[in-house]
């Protein structure tokens, strides 16, 4: 299968999973599964993850750092691209590991166990990919993935209070779209 070659690479809400992939030459780039295609990109995945934090208003170090303070002082945490979009990233080892898989929340269904340190991965299009990793560190990282998206939809959905040296609160109000400031006593 001949797969379309491209510079650059966005993940979206068609991005599946994304694989290190290395060229004749030894160049470092990309193997992208989305929802409708496959590409080349001629990035490496961590160097796509990165950029696409970037374009969605982020950095992988806020990203990183973001997620260890919801998750705690973990290592290897899922990463927020966009909330909105739905848009988590999952790395299968240490993003600084050049054989790093990450393979994205929204898209996922289920896994398939096939032996120690393997398994399959099922997508919303059917697609399946073959993941080398324990079936214990693959749901360890899944549940981790879902409760950062449950925390970031449990903020959309309360509202926020903010506090200046307990004098005023300025409180997001929900019900008319604005804030609302009380002086507190």
């Amino acid at each position: 299968m001949n797969l379309k070659k491209v510079t650059k690479y966005i993940v979206n809400p068609k991005t599946c999973i994304i694989y290190p992939h290395f060229d004749e030459y030894g160049n470092h780039y990309s193997i992208v599964n989305e929802t409708d295609r496959r590409l080349i990109v001629e990035m490496s995945p961590i160097n796509i993850i990165e950029l696409s934090l970037l374009k969605h208003a982020s950095s992988f170090k806020g990203a990183k750092e973001g997620a260890r303070y919801i998750l705690g002082n973990t290592s290897m945490n899922p990463l927020m691209i966009n909330d909105k979009l739905g848009l988590y990233a999952i790395p299968t080892m240490s993003p600084a590991n050049i054989e790093c898989v990450w393979f994205m929340l929204e898209q996922y269904v289920n896994r398939i166990p096939m032996g120690k340190d393997n398994l399959h991965v099922l997508f919303k299009n059917g697609f399946t990919a073959n993941l080398n990793i324990s079936i214990k560190r693959f749901d360890d990282k899944l549940q981790k993935a879902f409760r950062l998206k449950k925390h970031m939809d449990d903020i959309i959905k309360s509202p926020m209070e903010y506090s200046a040296e307990n004098e005023y609160s300025i409180v997001i109000d929900p019900n008319n779209n604005g804030y609302v400031i009380r002086e507190n006593n």
